[in-house]
Protein backbone atom coordinates (compact mmCIF):
# COMPACT_ATOMS: atom_id res chain seq x y z
CA UNK A 1 0.00 0.00 0.00
CA UNK A 2 1.38 3.36 -0.99
CA UNK A 3 -0.08 6.60 0.30
CA UNK A 4 0.93 9.94 -1.19
CA UNK A 5 0.30 13.23 0.56
CA UNK A 6 0.47 16.53 -1.29
CA UNK A 7 0.56 19.89 0.43
CA UNK A 8 -0.29 23.28 -0.94
CA UNK A 9 1.45 26.36 0.38
CA UNK A 10 -1.37 26.83 2.85
CA UNK A 11 -1.11 23.35 4.39
CA UNK A 12 2.46 22.71 5.48
CA UNK A 13 1.82 20.78 8.66
CA UNK A 14 3.83 17.77 7.48
CA UNK A 15 6.75 19.29 5.59
CA UNK A 16 8.24 22.77 5.63
CA UNK A 17 10.69 23.92 2.99
CA UNK A 18 13.65 26.21 3.13
CA UNK A 19 14.62 28.47 0.30
CA UNK A 20 17.25 27.17 -2.08
CA UNK A 21 19.98 29.61 -1.01
CA UNK A 22 21.61 27.40 1.70
CA UNK A 23 20.47 29.77 4.41
CA UNK A 24 20.40 28.42 7.96
CA UNK A 25 17.04 27.09 9.21
CA UNK A 26 16.30 30.29 11.12
CA UNK A 27 16.06 32.10 7.79
CA UNK A 28 13.38 29.89 6.26
CA UNK A 29 11.19 31.31 3.55
CA UNK A 30 8.03 29.99 1.96
CA UNK A 31 8.58 27.54 -0.91
CA UNK A 32 8.28 28.91 -4.39
CA UNK A 33 6.66 25.72 -5.67
CA UNK A 34 2.99 24.89 -5.16
CA UNK A 35 3.70 22.06 -2.77
CA UNK A 36 5.78 19.06 -1.84
CA UNK A 37 5.07 15.36 -1.97
CA UNK A 38 5.60 13.23 1.11
CA UNK A 39 5.14 9.50 1.05
CA UNK A 40 5.32 7.02 3.86
CA UNK A 41 4.82 3.29 3.49
CA UNK A 42 6.30 0.21 5.06
CA UNK A 43 7.42 -3.11 3.71
CA UNK A 44 5.68 -4.67 6.72
CA UNK A 45 2.59 -2.54 7.09
CA UNK A 46 1.73 1.13 6.55
CA UNK A 47 2.81 3.08 9.61
CA UNK A 48 1.65 6.58 8.75
CA UNK A 49 -1.47 8.31 9.87
CA UNK A 50 -2.82 10.92 7.50
CA UNK A 51 -0.72 13.96 8.30
CA UNK A 52 -3.81 16.13 8.39
CA UNK A 53 -4.98 13.99 11.33
CA UNK A 54 -1.63 14.10 13.11
CA UNK A 55 -1.15 16.67 15.88
CA UNK A 56 -0.88 20.06 14.18
CA UNK A 57 2.59 20.80 15.41
CA UNK A 58 4.55 22.62 12.68
CA UNK A 59 8.28 22.12 12.84
CA UNK A 60 9.87 24.92 14.81
CA UNK A 61 12.31 26.59 12.41
CA UNK A 62 14.64 27.57 15.26
CA UNK A 63 17.91 25.71 14.60
CA UNK A 64 19.19 23.10 17.03
CA UNK A 65 22.81 23.93 16.24
CA UNK A 66 24.00 27.09 17.97
CA UNK A 67 26.10 28.05 14.95
CA UNK A 68 24.94 28.26 11.36
CA UNK A 69 25.95 26.14 8.41
CA UNK A 70 28.18 27.81 5.88
CA UNK A 71 26.81 27.93 2.35
CA UNK A 72 30.34 27.80 0.96
CA UNK A 73 31.28 24.74 -1.08
CA UNK A 74 34.77 23.41 -0.55
CA UNK A 75 37.26 20.98 -2.02
CA UNK A 76 37.71 19.52 1.47
CA UNK A 77 34.64 17.35 1.96
CA UNK A 78 36.04 15.58 4.99
CA UNK A 79 33.64 17.17 7.49
CA UNK A 80 32.21 14.56 9.80
CA UNK A 81 28.45 14.10 9.55
CA UNK A 82 26.87 15.90 12.50
CA UNK A 83 23.66 14.98 14.33
CA UNK A 84 21.88 17.13 16.86
CA UNK A 85 18.63 15.90 18.40
CA UNK A 86 16.09 16.69 21.07
CA UNK A 87 14.20 13.67 22.42
CA UNK A 88 11.16 14.11 24.64
CA UNK A 89 10.39 10.66 26.04
CA UNK A 90 7.18 9.82 27.87
CA UNK A 91 8.44 6.88 29.91
CA UNK A 92 5.00 5.80 31.07
CA UNK A 93 3.44 5.79 27.59
CA UNK A 94 6.62 4.54 25.86
CA UNK A 95 6.40 7.28 23.26
CA UNK A 96 8.88 9.93 22.17
CA UNK A 97 8.82 13.12 20.13
CA UNK A 98 12.08 13.77 18.31
CA UNK A 99 13.49 16.76 16.50
CA UNK A 100 16.75 15.89 14.76
CA UNK A 101 19.07 17.94 12.58
CA UNK A 102 21.67 16.31 10.32
CA UNK A 103 24.51 18.23 8.69
CA UNK A 104 26.68 16.86 5.93
CA UNK A 105 28.82 17.87 2.99
CA UNK A 106 28.47 16.02 -0.28
CA UNK A 107 31.72 13.99 -0.20
CA UNK A 108 31.22 12.30 -3.55
CA UNK A 109 32.81 13.04 -6.92
CA UNK A 110 29.49 13.90 -8.53
CA UNK A 111 26.37 15.86 -7.68
CA UNK A 112 23.55 14.08 -5.85
CA UNK A 113 19.85 14.81 -6.21
CA UNK A 114 18.66 12.33 -3.57
CA UNK A 115 19.89 11.75 -0.02
CA UNK A 116 18.98 8.52 1.78
CA UNK A 117 18.72 7.85 5.49
CA UNK A 118 18.21 4.77 7.66
CA UNK A 119 15.02 4.75 9.74
CA UNK A 120 15.27 1.50 11.66
CA UNK A 121 12.10 1.95 13.80
CA UNK A 122 9.95 1.93 10.65
CA UNK A 123 10.58 -1.80 10.26
CA UNK A 124 7.94 -2.16 12.99
CA UNK A 125 4.26 -1.32 12.40
CA UNK A 126 3.25 1.93 14.08
CA UNK A 127 6.68 2.69 15.51
CA UNK A 128 7.62 5.72 13.37
CA UNK A 129 5.59 8.70 12.14
CA UNK A 130 7.29 11.47 10.20
CA UNK A 131 5.72 14.80 11.06
CA UNK A 132 7.84 17.23 9.13
CA UNK A 133 11.10 18.12 7.44
CA UNK A 134 12.92 21.36 6.70
CA UNK A 135 16.22 21.87 4.92
CA UNK A 136 18.74 24.48 3.91
CA UNK A 137 18.02 23.57 0.29
CA UNK A 138 14.70 23.16 -1.50
CA UNK A 139 13.10 19.73 -1.18
CA UNK A 140 10.99 18.18 -3.93
CA UNK A 141 9.77 15.10 -2.05
CA UNK A 142 10.27 13.05 1.09
CA UNK A 143 9.52 9.33 1.04
CA UNK A 144 9.64 6.68 3.76
CA UNK A 145 9.47 3.05 2.67
CA UNK A 146 10.45 0.39 5.17
CA UNK A 147 13.65 1.45 6.89
CA UNK A 148 14.61 3.83 4.08
CA UNK A 149 13.88 7.58 4.11
CA UNK A 150 14.78 9.46 0.93
CA UNK A 151 14.82 13.20 0.31
CA UNK A 152 14.66 14.33 -3.30
CA UNK A 153 16.24 17.72 -3.91
CA UNK A 154 14.97 20.30 -6.40
CA UNK A 155 18.54 21.16 -7.40
CA UNK A 156 21.41 18.64 -7.25
CA UNK A 157 23.88 19.13 -4.41
CA UNK A 158 27.33 19.63 -5.93
CA UNK A 159 30.48 17.96 -4.54
CA UNK A 160 31.81 19.69 -1.44
CA UNK A 161 28.58 21.59 -0.84
CA UNK A 162 26.86 21.50 2.58
CA UNK A 163 23.29 20.71 3.49
CA UNK A 164 21.38 20.73 6.76
CA UNK A 165 18.11 18.85 7.26
CA UNK A 166 15.80 18.79 10.26
CA UNK A 167 13.22 16.05 10.79
CA UNK A 168 10.39 15.98 13.28
CA UNK A 169 8.96 12.56 14.08
CA UNK A 170 7.19 10.48 16.69
CA UNK A 171 8.34 7.12 18.03
CA UNK A 172 6.10 4.53 19.66
CA UNK A 173 8.20 1.84 21.31
CA UNK A 174 7.04 -1.75 20.96
CA UNK A 175 7.08 -4.28 23.81
CA UNK A 176 10.11 -6.54 23.56
CA UNK A 177 8.89 -9.85 22.19
CA UNK A 178 10.18 -13.37 22.43
CA UNK A 179 11.89 -15.62 19.93
CA UNK A 180 13.37 -14.16 16.77
CA UNK A 181 11.36 -10.93 17.13
CA UNK A 182 13.03 -10.36 20.49
CA UNK A 183 16.39 -9.96 18.77
CA UNK A 184 15.44 -6.36 17.97
CA UNK A 185 14.76 -5.59 21.64
CA UNK A 186 17.42 -2.90 21.53
CA UNK A 187 14.47 -0.74 20.39
CA UNK A 188 11.57 -1.43 22.72
CA UNK A 189 10.59 -1.83 26.34
CA UNK A 190 10.14 -4.45 29.04
CA UNK A 191 8.63 -4.12 32.49
CA UNK A 192 11.96 -2.81 33.78
CA UNK A 193 13.78 -1.22 30.83
CA UNK A 194 13.36 1.17 27.88
CA UNK A 195 15.87 0.81 25.03
CA UNK A 196 16.49 3.40 22.34
CA UNK A 197 18.90 1.61 20.03
CA UNK A 198 18.79 2.57 16.34
CA UNK A 199 15.96 4.90 17.32
CA UNK A 200 17.30 7.97 15.54
CA UNK A 201 17.73 8.64 11.84
CA UNK A 202 21.20 8.01 10.39
CA UNK A 203 22.72 8.88 7.03
CA UNK A 204 22.91 5.81 4.83
CA UNK A 205 26.16 4.73 3.21
CA UNK A 206 26.59 5.39 -0.49
CA UNK A 207 28.71 3.23 -2.78
CA UNK A 208 28.92 2.98 -6.57
CA UNK A 209 26.35 5.78 -6.93
CA UNK A 210 23.80 3.81 -4.90
CA UNK A 211 22.51 4.36 -1.36
CA UNK A 212 22.92 1.25 0.81
CA UNK A 213 19.56 1.23 2.58
CA UNK A 214 18.27 -2.32 2.46
CA UNK A 215 15.11 -4.35 2.88
CA UNK A 216 14.25 -5.80 6.27
CA UNK A 217 15.01 -9.38 7.26
CA UNK A 218 15.05 -10.96 10.71
CA UNK A 219 18.50 -12.43 10.01
CA UNK A 220 21.44 -10.30 11.13
CA UNK A 221 21.67 -6.54 10.80
CA UNK A 222 21.20 -4.50 7.66
CA UNK A 223 22.11 -0.95 8.64
CA UNK A 224 25.24 0.63 7.19
CA UNK A 225 25.75 4.14 8.52
CA UNK A 226 28.32 6.88 8.13
CA UNK A 227 30.42 7.75 11.18
CA UNK A 228 29.10 10.94 12.75
CA UNK A 229 29.29 13.28 15.72
CA UNK A 230 26.23 13.33 17.97
CA UNK A 231 24.81 15.85 20.42
CA UNK A 232 21.50 14.74 21.94
CA UNK A 233 19.33 16.23 24.65
CA UNK A 234 17.01 13.71 26.31
CA UNK A 235 14.10 14.86 28.47
CA UNK A 236 11.98 12.25 30.25
CA UNK A 237 8.52 12.57 31.76
CA UNK A 238 6.30 10.03 33.50
CA UNK A 239 9.22 8.06 34.97
CA UNK A 240 10.01 6.93 38.53
CA UNK A 241 12.33 9.21 40.49
CA UNK A 242 14.94 6.42 40.54
CA UNK A 243 15.35 6.40 36.74
CA UNK A 244 18.94 5.82 35.59
CA UNK A 245 20.31 6.50 32.10
CA UNK A 246 22.92 4.28 30.44
CA UNK A 247 24.54 6.15 27.55
CA UNK A 248 27.90 6.31 25.76
CA UNK A 249 30.20 9.30 25.34
CA UNK A 250 30.15 12.39 27.53
CA UNK A 251 26.94 12.53 29.56
CA UNK A 252 25.91 15.71 31.38
CA UNK A 253 23.00 15.67 33.81
CA UNK A 254 20.99 18.82 33.20
CA UNK A 255 18.41 18.14 35.92
CA UNK A 256 16.56 15.19 37.45
CA UNK A 257 14.79 14.38 34.18
CA UNK A 258 17.11 15.54 31.39
CA UNK A 259 20.57 14.78 30.09
CA UNK A 260 22.87 15.87 27.30
CA UNK A 261 24.84 13.15 25.49
CA UNK A 262 27.80 13.93 23.21
CA UNK A 263 29.57 11.24 21.18
CA UNK A 264 32.21 11.71 18.50
CA UNK A 265 32.76 9.60 15.38
CA UNK A 266 29.97 7.15 16.15
CA UNK A 267 27.95 4.92 13.81
CA UNK A 268 24.86 5.32 15.98
CA UNK A 269 23.58 6.44 19.35
CA UNK A 270 21.98 3.90 21.71
CA UNK A 271 20.44 4.67 25.10
CA UNK A 272 18.89 2.53 27.81
CA UNK A 273 16.85 3.64 30.82
CA UNK A 274 15.63 1.84 33.91
CA UNK A 275 14.70 2.65 37.51
CA UNK A 276 16.21 -0.74 38.49
CA UNK A 277 19.75 -0.46 37.17
CA UNK A 278 22.70 -1.28 39.40
CA UNK A 279 25.91 0.46 38.36
CA UNK A 280 29.50 -0.74 38.47
CA UNK A 281 32.51 1.16 37.21
CA UNK A 282 36.23 0.52 36.93
CA UNK A 283 39.12 1.92 34.89
CA UNK A 284 41.48 0.14 32.55
CA UNK A 285 45.22 0.74 32.86
CA UNK A 286 44.91 3.22 29.99
CA UNK A 287 42.23 5.20 31.78
CA UNK A 288 39.09 4.02 29.98
CA UNK A 289 36.05 4.06 32.28
CA UNK A 290 34.15 0.79 31.90
CA UNK A 291 30.60 0.76 33.28
CA UNK A 292 28.12 -2.08 33.65
CA UNK A 293 24.38 -1.48 34.14
CA UNK A 294 22.69 -4.62 35.42
CA UNK A 295 19.67 -5.88 37.35
CA UNK A 296 19.40 -7.77 40.61
CA UNK A 297 19.01 -11.10 38.81
CA UNK A 298 22.60 -10.78 37.59
CA UNK A 299 23.52 -12.10 41.04
CA UNK A 300 23.07 -15.88 40.93
CA UNK A 301 23.91 -18.98 42.92
CA UNK A 302 26.39 -21.13 40.97
CA UNK A 303 28.47 -24.28 41.58
CA UNK A 304 31.33 -21.95 42.55
CA UNK A 305 29.19 -19.96 44.97
CA UNK A 306 27.25 -16.71 44.79
CA UNK A 307 28.38 -14.73 41.73
CA UNK A 308 27.59 -11.25 40.48
CA UNK A 309 27.51 -11.44 36.68
CA UNK A 310 27.96 -7.67 36.49
CA UNK A 311 31.39 -8.02 38.07
CA UNK A 312 32.24 -10.84 35.67
CA UNK A 313 31.13 -8.82 32.64
CA UNK A 314 33.05 -5.80 33.93
CA UNK A 315 36.27 -7.81 34.26
CA UNK A 316 35.86 -9.36 30.79
CA UNK A 317 35.14 -5.98 29.20
CA UNK A 318 38.19 -4.38 30.81
CA UNK A 319 40.49 -7.23 29.79
CA UNK A 320 39.25 -7.38 26.21
CA UNK A 321 39.25 -3.60 25.70
CA UNK A 322 42.88 -3.48 26.78
CA UNK A 323 43.88 -6.49 24.67
CA UNK A 324 42.14 -5.36 21.49
CA UNK A 325 43.52 -1.83 21.86
CA UNK A 326 46.99 -3.33 21.99
CA UNK A 327 46.41 -5.61 19.00
CA UNK A 328 44.12 -3.67 16.67
CA UNK A 329 44.35 0.08 17.47
CA UNK A 330 43.86 2.38 20.43
CA UNK A 331 40.33 2.55 21.79
CA UNK A 332 39.22 5.99 20.71
CA UNK A 333 36.97 7.11 23.58
CA UNK A 334 37.34 7.29 27.34
CA UNK A 335 34.15 5.40 28.27
CA UNK A 336 32.64 2.03 27.44
CA UNK A 337 29.21 0.86 28.62
CA UNK A 338 27.75 -2.65 29.01
CA UNK A 339 24.00 -2.98 29.59
CA UNK A 340 22.09 -6.08 30.66
CA UNK A 341 19.39 -6.21 27.99
CA UNK A 342 15.95 -7.76 28.29
CA UNK A 343 16.29 -9.48 24.92
CA UNK A 344 18.23 -12.48 23.58
CA UNK A 345 21.97 -12.62 22.98
CA UNK A 346 23.73 -9.28 22.52
CA UNK A 347 23.90 -6.20 20.31
CA UNK A 348 26.70 -3.80 19.48
CA UNK A 349 26.56 -0.03 19.29
CA UNK A 350 29.30 2.57 19.35
CA UNK A 351 30.50 2.90 22.94
CA UNK A 352 27.59 0.90 24.36
CA UNK A 353 26.65 -2.77 24.02
CA UNK A 354 23.84 -4.97 25.24
CA UNK A 355 24.43 -8.44 26.70
CA UNK A 356 21.28 -10.52 26.99
CA UNK A 357 19.55 -11.11 30.31
CA UNK A 358 19.66 -14.87 29.71
CA UNK A 359 23.44 -14.94 29.89
CA UNK A 360 23.38 -13.22 33.28
CA UNK A 361 20.64 -15.48 34.68
CA UNK A 362 22.29 -18.72 33.50
CA UNK A 363 25.84 -17.68 34.26
CA UNK A 364 27.85 -20.58 35.76
CA UNK A 365 30.18 -18.12 37.42
CA UNK A 366 33.29 -18.84 35.34
CA UNK A 367 34.81 -17.80 32.02
CA UNK A 368 33.32 -20.98 30.53
CA UNK A 369 30.12 -19.10 29.85
CA UNK A 370 28.18 -17.23 27.23
CA UNK A 371 28.24 -14.22 29.55
CA UNK A 372 31.97 -13.88 29.00
CA UNK A 373 31.83 -14.91 25.32
CA UNK A 374 29.11 -12.44 24.35
CA UNK A 375 30.64 -9.61 26.39
CA UNK A 376 34.02 -9.85 24.67
CA UNK A 377 32.34 -10.38 21.29
CA UNK A 378 30.46 -7.09 21.65
CA UNK A 379 33.65 -5.37 22.85
CA UNK A 380 35.40 -6.54 19.67
CA UNK A 381 32.69 -4.82 17.64
CA UNK A 382 34.12 -1.52 18.85
CA UNK A 383 36.79 -2.19 16.24
CA UNK A 384 34.89 -4.34 13.74
CA UNK A 385 31.75 -2.23 13.25
CA UNK A 386 32.13 0.96 15.26
CA UNK A 387 35.68 1.86 14.19
CA UNK A 388 35.82 0.15 10.78
CA UNK A 389 32.41 -0.04 9.19
CA UNK A 390 31.24 -2.60 6.65
CA UNK A 391 28.10 -3.48 4.75
CA UNK A 392 26.28 -5.57 7.36
CA UNK A 393 23.70 -6.84 4.90
CA UNK A 394 25.88 -7.89 1.99
CA UNK A 395 29.21 -8.59 3.77
CA UNK A 396 28.29 -9.45 7.36
CA UNK A 397 31.41 -11.58 7.82
CA UNK A 398 33.62 -8.47 7.77
CA UNK A 399 32.54 -7.57 11.28
CA UNK A 400 31.01 -10.79 12.65
CA UNK A 401 33.82 -13.22 11.73
CA UNK A 402 36.43 -10.83 13.11
CA UNK A 403 34.46 -10.26 16.32
CA UNK A 404 33.97 -14.00 16.79
CA UNK A 405 37.62 -14.81 16.21
CA UNK A 406 38.49 -12.04 18.67
CA UNK A 407 36.71 -14.15 21.30
CA UNK A 408 39.28 -16.88 20.72
CA UNK A 409 42.11 -14.34 20.91
CA UNK A 410 40.74 -13.23 24.29
CA UNK A 411 40.66 -16.78 25.68
CA UNK A 412 44.11 -17.48 24.24
CA UNK A 413 45.50 -14.50 26.15
CA UNK A 414 43.67 -14.70 29.48
CA UNK A 415 42.46 -18.33 29.72
CA UNK A 416 44.86 -20.44 27.63
CA UNK A 417 43.61 -23.62 29.29
CA UNK A 418 40.16 -22.90 27.84
CA UNK A 419 41.06 -22.51 24.16
CA UNK A 420 40.04 -26.09 23.32
CA UNK A 421 36.88 -25.59 25.33
CA UNK A 422 36.10 -22.44 23.29
CA UNK A 423 36.51 -24.23 19.96
CA UNK A 424 34.35 -27.14 21.08
CA UNK A 425 31.66 -25.12 22.86
CA UNK A 426 31.46 -22.16 20.48
CA UNK A 427 32.28 -23.69 17.09
CA UNK A 428 32.57 -27.46 16.75
CA UNK A 429 29.31 -28.13 18.55
CA UNK A 430 27.52 -26.45 15.62
CA UNK A 431 29.95 -26.66 12.70
CA UNK A 432 30.05 -28.68 10.53
CA UNK A 433 27.14 -30.62 12.09
CA UNK A 434 24.80 -27.68 11.66
CA UNK A 435 26.55 -26.19 8.65
CA UNK A 436 24.03 -25.02 6.06
CA UNK A 437 26.47 -25.21 3.15
CA UNK A 438 26.52 -21.42 2.80
CA UNK A 439 29.87 -19.74 2.37
CA UNK A 440 31.40 -17.31 4.84
CA UNK A 441 30.79 -14.40 2.43
CA UNK A 442 27.05 -15.01 2.10
CA UNK A 443 24.62 -12.12 2.50
CA UNK A 444 22.06 -11.99 5.30
CA UNK A 445 19.33 -12.65 2.72
CA UNK A 446 20.57 -16.16 1.93
CA UNK A 447 19.67 -17.83 5.24
CA UNK A 448 16.45 -19.41 6.43
CA UNK A 449 17.40 -19.48 10.13
CA UNK A 450 19.53 -17.47 12.51
CA UNK A 451 21.40 -20.66 13.45
CA UNK A 452 22.48 -21.28 9.85
CA UNK A 453 23.57 -17.65 9.56
CA UNK A 454 25.72 -17.82 12.69
CA UNK A 455 27.23 -21.15 11.67
CA UNK A 456 28.33 -19.94 8.25
CA UNK A 457 29.28 -16.31 8.90
CA UNK A 458 30.45 -16.21 12.53
CA UNK A 459 31.78 -19.71 13.17
CA UNK A 460 33.08 -20.76 9.78
CA UNK A 461 34.45 -17.24 9.51
CA UNK A 462 36.43 -17.76 12.72
CA UNK A 463 37.76 -21.06 11.37
CA UNK A 464 38.86 -19.31 8.19
CA UNK A 465 40.71 -16.57 10.05
CA UNK A 466 42.41 -19.11 12.32
CA UNK A 467 43.71 -21.04 9.33
CA UNK A 468 44.98 -17.83 7.75
CA UNK A 469 46.77 -16.94 10.96
CA UNK A 470 48.41 -20.37 10.98
CA UNK A 471 49.75 -19.76 7.46
CA UNK A 472 50.80 -16.13 7.91
CA UNK A 473 52.15 -16.43 11.45
CA UNK A 474 51.18 -14.38 14.50
CA UNK A 475 53.21 -11.26 13.73
CA UNK A 476 52.06 -10.92 10.12
CA UNK A 477 48.43 -11.77 10.94
CA UNK A 478 48.01 -9.18 13.69
CA UNK A 479 50.06 -6.59 11.79
CA UNK A 480 47.58 -7.04 8.92
CA UNK A 481 44.57 -6.43 11.20
CA UNK A 482 46.22 -3.41 12.77
CA UNK A 483 47.07 -1.84 9.40
CA UNK A 484 43.48 -2.38 8.32
CA UNK A 485 42.00 -0.96 11.52
CA UNK A 486 44.19 2.12 11.60
CA UNK A 487 43.86 3.00 7.92
CA UNK A 488 40.11 2.44 7.63
CA UNK A 489 38.95 4.11 10.85
CA UNK A 490 35.69 5.97 10.32
CA UNK A 491 35.12 4.47 6.88
CA UNK A 492 32.89 1.77 5.43
CA UNK A 493 34.98 -0.97 3.84
CA UNK A 494 34.25 -3.54 1.15
CA UNK A 495 35.96 -6.97 1.25
CA UNK A 496 38.57 -5.97 -1.33
CA UNK A 497 39.67 -3.26 1.08
CA UNK A 498 40.24 -5.83 3.81
CA UNK A 499 42.42 -8.03 1.60
CA UNK A 500 44.34 -5.04 0.24
CA UNK A 501 46.33 -4.72 3.48
CA UNK A 502 48.06 -8.02 2.75
CA UNK A 503 51.18 -8.14 0.61
CA UNK A 504 51.03 -9.99 -2.71
CA UNK A 505 52.98 -12.88 -1.20
CA UNK A 506 50.62 -13.04 1.79
CA UNK A 507 47.58 -13.03 -0.47
CA UNK A 508 49.03 -15.90 -2.47
CA UNK A 509 49.78 -17.82 0.72
CA UNK A 510 46.14 -17.76 1.88
CA UNK A 511 44.47 -18.03 -1.52
CA UNK A 512 43.50 -21.71 -1.13
CA UNK A 513 41.92 -20.95 2.26
CA UNK A 514 39.87 -18.14 0.75
CA UNK A 515 38.70 -20.44 -2.02
CA UNK A 516 37.68 -23.18 0.40
CA UNK A 517 35.61 -20.86 2.62
CA UNK A 518 34.35 -18.28 0.15
CA UNK A 519 32.62 -18.07 -3.18
CA UNK A 520 35.22 -15.64 -4.48
CA UNK A 521 33.39 -12.33 -4.07
CA UNK A 522 34.70 -11.97 -0.51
Amino acid sequence: MLTIFRFSRGLLVGVLLASCNLAPPDALSQPTSTGVRITQASLIAPTMRNLQDAPTRPLDPTPIFTDTISATCTDDAAMQVQHSAEIALDYADKRADVRQTIRLINPFDGAIDTIAFNVEPNRLPGAFVLRGAVASVEIEAVEVVGRRLTVDLVEPLEPGCPVEMTFSYALTLPPIGGGVSGLSGYFGYSNRQVNLGHALITLAHRRDDQWAAYDVTVIGEQITAAAADWEVTLTVSGAPDSLILAAPGAVTTLDDTSWQIQVESSRDLALSLSPFFRQLQAFTTTGVAVEVYSFDNAIVETPVGRVDGAEQALAAAMQSLTLYADLYADYSTDRFVVVQGDFPDGMEFSGLVFVGDQWFRTNPGTAESYLTIITVHEVAHQWWYARVGSDQALSPWLDEALATYSEYVFYEQFYPDLTDWWWNFRVRMFVPAGYSGRRVDSTVYEFATVRDYINAVYLRGAEMLHQMRSILGNDAFFAWLRRYSEAEAGKVVVPDGFWSYLTADEQNAIQLIRESFMRGEG
